[in-house]
């Protein structure tokens, strides 16, 4: 049974309260056909929403079978609605995207009907009450009366013990209300069936039971026809949950049967996701342009990645050719080392030409380049000067002669290709450093012949006059080879130590390209060593044996690899540290962090820097997050109606959370995959210029970072939503709909 005792209900409005009901006592029971009269505005549809679960009492006691309920919060008035209750509005409260089928099927689907048997079942239903040809039809397009036969097959599709309707034959003509109260009758066997009408004669052949209701009060209360009420069966919790696939079927039907909608909320988060990504992208650019150049490496493009092994062994073939393959190495050099090492005007290369001047030359190979230069003759070099190289205005050098200096011989090249250093900064290291790049094989010749001096970690010990260990140690000198040193012998220049040039028996240890080599009881003379352009050398002469031995050119400890442009260097490097090779070392060979420098001062300034940067793009955060939010809110208003109907037909707040959250994720899902496409497919034609250049950051890692803040972005609004659609009664937003 159904009994109120003293229930009131009042509404309020604008500081204004209004009466609904007044003292209502009444007692209702399966077997009855009740019908609620009244004028307009009596309170009869206020007395149905009560007794329905789709609106609170604020005095007074609601029994179900004895059970009070004023203690019942809304999730409880869900489950009340949900095991006994379906309804048959006079608004109809369709869902007007669906297809009639679709409108009973999601009733059957709520209440956790066989999958198996889900499509006979509506059909059949749908064939009950006449509409069968118009089953893949959309509510909109359906006459009043066709609406209504669909809500009353939504109600015996949910199988409760409890029919509700309100006005059901209020916008029909006589012969179609005919039809529909008999309908009703017919599905009314074993059940309590509660209409709301204005005309009583409607229904006066099917009626058990008339209340007339005034004023918010009951007036009559006359049983037309004796029967037995009975109380309500008594119906285990309905803690059905749609499993995952299911609830993602429904979600995609709802998207899918709103494309208007969808689309502009799939726009919506476009936007978003661009203008997320850009400001991201922004930030980590910016963090890369506060530090400062790396001292270990005199040629450091942002380009360039030193790669070693932990081990100190060489690399293999196979290793090689694996790095090499990736898409985003543009390079390799081999035998690295000679890139660090800045010729000058003294030294080996010069022009004979009174207007221009050298000073600082890198010497690459032309591979460097790319494949345009692969046909260039060995004797031509390309070059790039900054404009300090000209006494006057610069101009195009390609034809002059260039003159590279052996020891003794010189040998003259011709410019091939001529570059202002500016022109070329996308694979240099700045717009003041000048390079020459000649061929393969005089490249392969320079790192591996004589007359090449390398940079190399020299340590040696001997005893002094008074029997104690004397130990010198130099990091990174000049090594050089002279082949007329004895086997056990060799040559340090006397400005590099502080002892009296002569000879001495000492240790000799030497470490260049992480493999040590010792020696014991060398002879070390410490004299002036010439150099070849006639000053004296700062460094440390080997003989052959020594020479030979420390610098195995013909296996490569350690490897510079080229990308492309500096964001593809920088998710290489992450690849790299992701073990592609066992034990590898990977050094980026521009900007490291300032912060971790080991100067406090800098790692304040890079930390005060950063916090200004997470500030800023904080603040655009939280704009564009509530500018989208009210964008998207008014998008989705436009579906509470929908799903205050889902509550009406048994959604919990589980399964419209479910619905809420997963059709924002989806829409938010697809507007990134776009993105992603988009940024793989423009990413490798931007250059650094262009304003779309900060995609290039996107590496896995932060593609992967965009899309969990793009989903918890979605998660967000929907969070923010979720209360706004459980804000109100069930009846306060249909309420609201209507007006």
């Amino acid at each position: 049974m159904i009994k109120l005792k003293n229930v009131s209900k009042f509404y309020s409005k604008n500081q204004t309260v209004s009466l609904g009901l007044r003292k209502i006592n009444l007692e209702l029971g399966i077997n009855e056909f009740v019908a609620i009269v009244g004028e307009s505005g009596s309170g009869k549809t206020t007395l149905l929403n009560v007794l329905s679960g789709i609106d609170t009492y604020e005095e007074g006691e609601l029994y179900i079978n004895d059970e009070e309920t004023s203690y019942y919060s809304k999730e409880d008035w869900e489950n009340y609605r949900k095991k006994y209750i379906a309804f048959i509005f006079q608004s109809y409260n369709l869902i007007e995207s669906y297809t009639v089928l679709q409108n009973v099927e999601a009733a059957l689907i709520l209440s956790g009907y066989p999958k198996d048997q889900l499509r006979i079942r509506a059909e059949a239903i749908i064939e009950r009450v006449g509409l069968s040809d118009h089953k893949n039809h959309k509510a909109t397009k359906l006459s009043g009366g066709q609406k209504q036969r669909v809500v009353i097959a939504r109600a015996i599709a949910k199988d409760a013990p409890i029919i509700v309707a309100d006005e059901p034959t209020g916008n029909l003509d006589s012969e179609s209300a005919k039809k529909i109260v008999e309908l009703l009758h017919e599905i009314s066997k074993d059940k309590l069936v509660i209409v709301v009408t204005h005309d009583f004669t409607q229904v006066k052949d099917q009626a058990t039971r008339r209340i007339r209701i005034f004023d918010g009060e009951i007036v009559e209360d006359k049983k037309i026809e004796k029967v037995k009420a009975k109380n309500l069966p008594s119906l285990e919790d309905k803690d059905y949950q749609m499993n995952f696939k299911e609830t993602i079927k429904m979600v995609l039907r709802n998207l899918l049967a709103t494309p208007k909608k969808s689309i502009l909320l799939f726009v919506i988060f476009i936007f978003v996701t661009f203008f997320f990504a850009f400001i991201y992208g922004g930030f980590l650019y910016a963090q890369t342009e506060q530090s400062g150049y790396n001292p270990s490496f005199d040629f450091a493009p942002e380009t360039r990645i030193v790669v070693n092994k932990k081990d100190g062994s060489p690399f293999t073939e196979a290793e090689l050719s694996e790095i090499k393959s990736d898409s985003k190495v543009r390079t390799i050099i081999e035998n690295d080392y000679a890139l660090d090492y800045e010729y000058s005007s003294s030294g080996r290369w010069f022009m004979e030409k009174d207007d221009v001047y050298f000073y600082g030359q890198f010497v690459l190979p032309v591979s460097y380049l790319g494949n345009d230069y692969k046909d260039m003759p060995e004797d031509e070099v390309v070059i790039s000067f900054p404009e300090y190289n000209f006494y006057a205005e610069p101009y195009d050098l390609t034809g002059e002669n260039i003159t590279y200096g052996v020891y003794e011989s010189n040998q003259v090249f011709k410019i091939h290709k001529f570059f202002l250093s500016k022109e070329m900064t996308d694979i240099m290291d700045g717009a003041y450093r000048s390079a020459i790049f000649v061929h393969d094989n005089l490249w392969q010749e320079l790192t591996r012949n004589r007359g090449y001096e390398y940079i190399a970690k020299i340590g040696f010990s001997f005893e002094d006059t008074f029997n104690q260990k004397v130990d010198y140690q130099f990091q990174y000198e000049l090594v050089r080879e002279n082949a007329d040193l004895a086997d056990d012998e060799i040559n340090i220049s006397r400005d590099l130590v502080s002892l009296s040039e002569g000879s001495i028996e000492a240790d000799l240890e030497i470490d260049a390209f992480y493999e040590l080599f010792t020696e014991e009881n060398i002879t070390v003379n410490v004299k002036g060593i010439e150099s070849t352009n006639g000053f004296e050398f700062r460094g440390i002469e080997l003989n052959s044996k020594f020479y030979n031995e420390l610098f195995s050119l013909d296996k490569q400890y350690q490897i510079s690899v080229f990308t492309n442009d500096g964001i593809e260097a920088r998710n290489y490097v992450e690849e790299l540290n992701r073990e592609k090779i066992d034990g590898q070392q990977v050094y980026m060979a521009y900007h490291p962090s300032s912060a971790g420098s080991g100067n406090q001062l800098e790692g304040l300034i890079f930390l005060v820097m950063n916090f200004g940067l997470i500030l800023m793009f904080g603040v655009l955060f939280i704009g564009i997050f509530f500018i989208s939010y009210v964008i998207i809110k008014n998008i989705i208003n436009s579906k509470l109606n929908d799903y205050a109907i889902f509550r009406t037909i048994g959604a919990n707040k589980t399964t419209i959370r479910s619905f809420i959250y997963l059709e924002n994720i989806f829409v938010a899902m697809f507007a990134y995959l776009v993105f992603v496409i988009f940024t793989i497919t423009v990413t490798p034609s931007i250059s650094e210029s262009g304003f779309l250049y900060v995609l290039k950051f996107f590496n896995f890692k932060y593609t992967l970072y965009l899309f969990i803040f793009i989903v918890l972005f979605s998660a967000l609004i929907s969070r923010r939503y979720l209360s706004r659609v459980y804000h109100d009664s069930v009846a306060e937003t249909l309420r609201r709909e209507m007006e």
